[in-house]
This record gives C-alpha cells, structure tokens and sequence, in this order.
C-alpha cells in the first residue's frame, strides 16, 4: 500500500527538500512502503510509513521508534532520525540511509560484520528512557504453554519439556543495563561488505538487559534465516558463536524457538497471514541446534566450562 500524497509531501516538507527520485524497498514485518529517496539537495534517505487502520501495532512501533532513535548515543551503528509525520491515521519516519545492503541469506562476512555491531551496540549503557528487556519479551513461556496444548509431534514430545526447564526465570537471567536491540535479524541490518561493517536497523525493540542478548538472536537468526552454504553450516556457525558466550545466550535460542512454536500454533495474523508460516518454519529450522543446546545445558561440565566467558 503506497502512502497518500498528503503524507509524502509532508515528509518531503519535513525533510527540506523535494524528492527527485525513489526507490521502493521490500522485506520487512510491517504492512506499509518503505523507499529509498533521492533528495534534490544530494541525500538519499530511507522512510517508511504505516496506516493505523491497516495494523495499529506497526503505526505505534514507528512511533515509539522515533524517540527511541533519539535517545541512542551517536556512537552506536543506527541511522538518525531526520523526521516523523503524521497525517490522518498515517505514521512516516525519515531517516539517514544506512550504507550497504541486505542479503537474502547469511553469509560469513555478514556474521562477523553484524557480530561486531552488536558488541559496539552492546557496549553501551542503555539510555534510561528505555525498558528493561523483559517488557520486550513475548511468549518466552512458549514450551511450557505447549505442554500444555500438546505437542504436535515426536521430536516436541522428547524436547518441550527439557527445553521449558532450561529457559524457566528468563526474566531473570535476561536483565541487565546494556543496550540491547531486540530484534535482531538479518532483514533488520545492512551489512557494507567491503568496509567490513554494519548497520542494525528497526530500533522499536530496543531496550536494557543482558550484553550478548543480540549475539544469542543473531546466532538464532543465522539458522532461521539460513546460511548461503547451507543449513548444517547454518547450524554449526550459530553454535560456534554460543560458544564464545554465557549459557545463558543457549537458553535465549531455546527460549525463542518456543516462542516461535506457540506464535505460530496459536496466534494467527489476518494482516500478514504469512507470518504464521514463517514462525513455524523458524522454529522447525532450529531443531537441530536446540537439541545440542539442551543437551550441552544439561550436561554440568559443558556449562560451567563456559560460566564468565565475556561478550566482547
């Protein structure tokens, strides 16, 4: 759905300068356009918008990403607001073009590119307007409502159980002062190959809580989204990054399978009714390496050989 006219000429307004070209962009979870603008004064910017009346929960997280974008340090790899409009129920945002792009797939110089921005993210205090990261967190209790409901086939029947007790008092072991992104997927960065460097984008999430909380979802990430050299390196990839990190970080892909898993079995998305396809497929893509994490939790040795390792 394109934005009406009264809006794009309000961010052109916001933005001082007429737009002499575009280019739509496509990826993404909100139902709204996203372009990049060529402006008359030489800048590119990115904008994104959303009507309220399509889905109220995308309007308000562009909202909330405004002030968060202006509270964050300079030093941290985000894009700067340069301007938010509103016009009926329609929400814009406007801000600096991040360099680089992103990939269909990850590859290794993503990884290690999106991996340093999370730990120069990560370094910072968050700033005090934002929440600590349990109020960021949705379904962490994903196993255990399906013991629940059921498991829907042999492998959750072996693993929903030990997986509910290894992720229990996540709100505890996820808290923290750092900044955390929360959202970290491959879609939500760009990635500057060349310069060897990262962007992380789509800051709606952000929030206080444990230092390697975007290092454990890029590892999740890694494997959901799926490595251009296949799934089994997918899978030995994320488990080699959980391995420079606290436990914990294991419990947090445990914890966000079975997010994806409950989501996906019982919240349906009449706006994007894709989405349920795509949690499901999520949460089956890592199987393989929740089963290795379980065990390694499980097993007193492979943990505590890994207690106070640091995220940086």
């Amino acid at each position: 759905m394109d934005a009406p006219d009264p809006v794009r000429g309000a961010v052109a307004e916001a933005l001082g300068s007429p737009v002499v070209g575009h280019e739509d962009l496509h990826g993404g979870m909100s139902p709204g356009p996203a372009v990049g603008l060529r402006l008359a004064d030489g800048r590119q910017v990115f904008v994104k918008a959303v009507s309220a009346d399509v889905r109220a929960h995308n309007h308000a997280m562009i909202v909330q990403e405004s002030w968060i974008l202006d509270v964050l340090p300079v030093s941290v790899p985000a894009p700067r607001r340069l301007a938010t409009v509103e016009r009926g129920p329609w929400v814009a945002m406007a801000t600096t073009w991040a360099p680089g792009a992103t990939g269909p797939l990850w590859t290794d110089a993503a990884i290690t590119a999106v991996a340093a921005a999370c730990r120069a993210a990560g370094e910072h205090r968050a700033p005090s307007r934002l929440p600590p990261v349990d109020q960021r967190i949705f379904h962490f209790d994903g196993w255990a409502r399906l013991l629940g409901t059921g498991p829907a086939d042999d492998w959750e029947a072996a693993y929903a159980g030990p997986a509910a007790d290894v992720v229990a008092g996540w709100e505890r072991w996820t808290a923290g002062d750092a900044l955390v992104h929360r959202d970290l997927r491959l879609d939500n960065t760009a990635v500057d190959v060349p310069a060897g460097s990262a962007v992380l984008l789509d800051w709606a999430y952000a929030s206080a809580g444990a230092a390697w909380i975007d290092l454990a979802q890029m590892a999740a990430d890694v494997v959901a989204t799926g490595h251009v050299l296949g799934p089994q390196t997918a899978t030995d990839r994320a488990y080699h990054l959980l391995q420079t990190l606290p436990p914990d970080a294991s419990r947090f892909v445990v914890a966000l399978t079975g997010m994806w898993c409950i989501r996906a079995a019982t919240i349906p998305d009449t706006v994007m009714p894709d989405i349920s396809a795509w949690r499901r497929a999520r949460s089956a893509a890592l199987r393989p390496l929740v089963s290795r994490l379980i065990a390694d939790l499980r097993d007193p040795k492979l943990a505590g050989s890994r207690r106070g390792i640091a995220t940086s």
